[in-house]
């Protein structure tokens, strides 16, 4: 299945975000070369393959860490459903009056990004409890880097010893950007 849209739909939204994005959920290979766009499939499938190997071995790291031993069956489940996102952050004239994503926690296990050279993202420090104010990191953009989520589904199942990254996107007025990120959604 393929999704694609845009937020520039201020009736329905409290927050403006300014982006738009293609998901691509994977099913196989073979829905994957029919359904999703010529432009990408090939690259995109070659990524979800690569990133999926890639948080198999994370996960069963993270949980070897927890005490737990998995089988391969069993990491699958922890994956859940496969896509990959690929979202477009076009220059914003006004960028103090919106944002690129609001503030939100990934559903999964893990989430995968891979950014681009301008940044723009930012986790949750945590809130400075005398005060109630919240305190916000960008993460800096690195060459080659990887930044790597984790969500809500893994904090569950470690009973809170990992916990789920609170996140958001800024804009900018500078240049447009990419961010493209493979996730792992847990089945409910």
């Amino acid at each position: 299945m393929v999704k694609y849209g845009t937020s520039f739909v201020p009736e329905k939204e409290k927050a403006l975000e300014w982006k738009d994005y293609i998901s691509m959920i994977y099913i196989n290979d073979a829905d994957a070369l029919e359904f999703w766009p010529n432009e990408c499939k090939e690259v995109a499938l070659e990524y979800i393959k690569t990133s999926s190997e890639m948080v198999k071995r994370l996960l069963h790291a993270l949980m070897d860490n927890l005490g737990v031993k998995l089988d391969d069956s069993r990491v699958d489940a922890l994956m859940g459903l496969r896509m990959v996102n690929m979202n477009f952050y076009p220059t914003c004239p006004s960028p103090d009056l919106t944002v690129g994503v609001g503030r939100h926690s990934d559903m999964g296990t893990l989430t995968v990004l891979l950014q681009d050279g301008i940044g723009g993202l930012y986790v949750k420090k945590g809130e400075d409890s005398s005060s109630g104010n919240e305190e916000w990191i960008e993460i800096p953009p690195v060459h080659g880097a990887l930044v790597i989520n984790i969500g809500d589904a893994l904090q569950i199942i470690s009973n809170g010893r990992y916990k789920s990254a609170e996140h958001r996107v800024r804009t900018t007025s500078v240049e447009s950007r990419v961010l493209i990120r493979p996730m792992e959604r847990k089945r409910l």
